[in-house]
């Protein structure tokens, strides 16, 4: 009886602190977390993985998986996990009993080989070996899953621009996709490419100068003057499959791609209409937003060498500013960090926007890490003025939608997109 008595008053006393901690700092069920990773960077590499589940780029517990075992920061055990795990689903895919298996797992092996790459410096020899890993894994899930393609290899300059071709209905559009300042062609599969290709498109997937195979073996860099090498392509496509002349053509361009296809649709006549997927308005003003005030001010006043001194400083404490400035020399060129951004002040669509005729689409996420700061939405708000038409579509925290180019809801973008080109008369 008395043992009774003791835990009722125990109870009690238990109930009577819950009630004053939910008066004191509000009753609610504890909440999930958004962020994979501490770091930004490693947080939205991570969910763009992830996010490229939708389209069997990865499997969700692998990823939580490999991101467990990842401190906060440690870019050499990036590389050691995600490559590993690469790894394995290549060994699965090597003892599957069925083709779907092994091309579901090669997909994968392909994506997780491109991430464990991403923060690996040019010089490293591993990066152009887990490459190559990632573009033969991709190529033989293409060949297991039975998917009609074609891989061309199109002259351009003193290099050679591959693209995968994959025809679709008679009736539909070619969307020619072309990745950004980091992305991979076979990444574009999992951003749009087989979005499309499952509805029935036409795709063309190229990689252009500073991407890809044409940085990392060919050291052929970015152009501005991207209306060549898309000029290229549909020369290449078009003889190859006269068919394609009466089709109708929309570039798709993902990331900095968004600003090299926005410039080739200011150029290219052939072109009916442009997506600009992610894209920033001017590339100086999104990389300079990744650096303090002052280095703007220095760099804007021509003061090369304390901004050079800053940059270098915040390189070896920031991931996102090391990462971009080797990936940028490395693909746009410069021997110092303000060298590299005086070239990239050429991709930009401040000087060709009002030269677009064809219809345009812009995605633009509200949290977006290199875009969303304050200035490059308003100008995305005035510009295009001599489009056919100019549509900028938001996509907002609250639908999971607003991280750069949509990581983690992608489907939410393809949906986006194939509605507008229905809206724009593309689609019948």
């Amino acid at each position: 009886m008395l043992f009774h008595k003791r835990s009722v008053m125990i109870a009690i006393s238990v109930i009577a602190a819950a009630a004053v901690a939910c008066i004191a700092g509000g009753c609610r069920r504890g909440r999930g977390v958004y962020n994979l990773f501490k770091s930004d960077s490693f947080h939205y590499q991570a969910l763009r993985t992830l996010g490229h589940s939708m389209y069997q780029g990865s499997a969700p517990g692998e990823v939580l998986s490999v991101i467990s075992r990842i401190d906060d920061q440690d870019e050499d055990e990036w590389y050691s996990q995600w490559n590993a795990m690469g790894e394995k689903c290549e060994g699965w895919a090597a003892h599957a009993i069925d083709p779907v298996t092994r091309g579901n797992a090669l997909l994968r092996a392909s994506n997780y080989y491109r991430t464990s790459e991403f923060f690996l410096p040019p010089d490293d020899a591993r990066k152009l070996r887990v490459y190559d890993r990632s573009v033969r894994s991709f190529r033989k899930a293409l060949t297991e899953l039975g998917v009609p393609h074609a891989i061309y290899e199109i002259p351009y300059e003193s290099g050679k621009m591959t693209t995968y071709y994959f025809r679709g209905d008679a009736d539909k559009p070619l969307v020619i996709v072309c990745g950004g300042f980091d992305s991979t062609n076979e990444e574009s599969y999992f951003w749009i490419g087989k979005a499309l290709i499952d509805r029935g498109y036409s795709v063309a997937m190229f990689e252009g100068p500073g991407q890809s195979g044409m940085i990392r073996h060919q050291n052929i860099r970015f152009t501005p003057e991207w209306h060549k090498p898309v000029g290229k392509v549909i020369d290449y496509l078009t003889e190859r499959n006269p068919s394609i002349r009466s089709q109708k053509k929309i570039l798709f361009g993902i990331s900095l791609g968004g600003v090299l296809m926005g410039r080739a649709a200011a150029r290219e006549s052939r072109i009916d209409g442009a997506a600009l997927f992610g894209s920033p308005f001017d590339f100086l003003d999104g990389a300079l937003f990744q650096l303090p005030s002052v280095a703007r001010t220095l760099f804007h006043n021509g003061h090369r060498g304390v901004f050079n001194l800053l940059a270098r400083i915040k390189r070896r404490i920031s991931i996102t500013t090391r990462w971009g400035l080797n990936n940028g020399m490395m693909s746009m060129g410069g021997n110092t960090p303000y060298d590299f951004l005086v070239i990239g002040s050429q991709y930009t669509l401040k000087d060709v926007h009002d030269k677009v005729r064809c219809p345009v689409l812009v995605f633009y996420g509200e949290r977006d890490l290199f875009i969303s700061d304050g200035i490059q939405d308003v100008m995305f708000k005035k510009a295009f003025q001599n489009a056919r038409s100019y549509t900028l579509k938001t996509f907002p925290f609250v639908d999971g939608s607003s991280e750069h180019c949509q990581a983690g809801a992608i489907e939410q973008s393809a949906m986006v997109f194939i509605h507008w080109m229905k809206d724009q008369g593309f689609v019948r």
